[in-house]
């Protein structure tokens, strides 16, 4: 567990407001960070690990998802076969397949960026889309290319999120305890 002195006075003062805005911040990575190698742009995954049907199945949904989902295809293109993401990306390429059961490896798809200019730089930058202004999001999921700065910056943000979502949950039950209390 990550301590964070900014984040124990907020939850002992049961500062929900403020750890709220701790995870608005959390969530947002400097983008500092970024070694502006295109690896996360060269190789994707959509939720790490479904296959072009299952994103264009949701993509079609009245998911919430289905929107995320029409954005990464407008934005990413699938490879033709693993072993062309493989040749790119090999380790981050067996990371995510070993997020799942090896029955299921088969059907994972990457992808690459429609817009990665031959040099690995993104050919709109300017005009990019804001998933990947705010690119990456800490998430338990979220695999990082080998060497990628955001990486350790997203598995310690991830853990401060998850202290305030636990702390929340547990603050929630001890309330509703409380108040069942003074009902009955």
């Amino acid at each position: 567990m990550v301590t964070d002195p900014e984040l124990e006075k907020r939850m002992a003062q049961d500062d929900f407001a403020g750890l709220g805005q701790m995870v608005q911040s959390l969530m947002r990575l400097p983008q500092g960070l970024c070694k502006t190698r295109g690896n996360c742009c060269r190789v994707v995954t959509y939720k790490g690990s479904l296959g072009v049907e299952d994103i264009a199945e949701l993509a079609q949904s009245d998911s919430e998802q289905s929107e995320n989902a029409r954005d990464f295809l407008t934005l990413f293109e699938p490879y033709a076969h693993q072993e062309d993401a493989r040749e790119i990306a090999p380790l981050f390429v067996e990371q995510v397949r070993q997020t799942v059961p090896e029955e299921k490896q088969a059907e994972i798809s990457f992808f690459r960026c429609r817009f990665l200019g031959d040099t690995g730089l993104c050919r709109i930058w300017e005009d990019r889309p804001t998933g990947c202004r705010m690119y990456p999001f800490p998430h338990e999921k979220t695999i990082y290319h080998p060497g990628c700065g955001f990486a350790k910056a997203g598995q310690e943000n991830w853990e401060k999120i998850q202290t305030i979502v636990n702390f929340f949950e547990r603050r929630q039950s001890e309330l509703k305890a409380q108040s069942q209390q003074l009902h009955q």
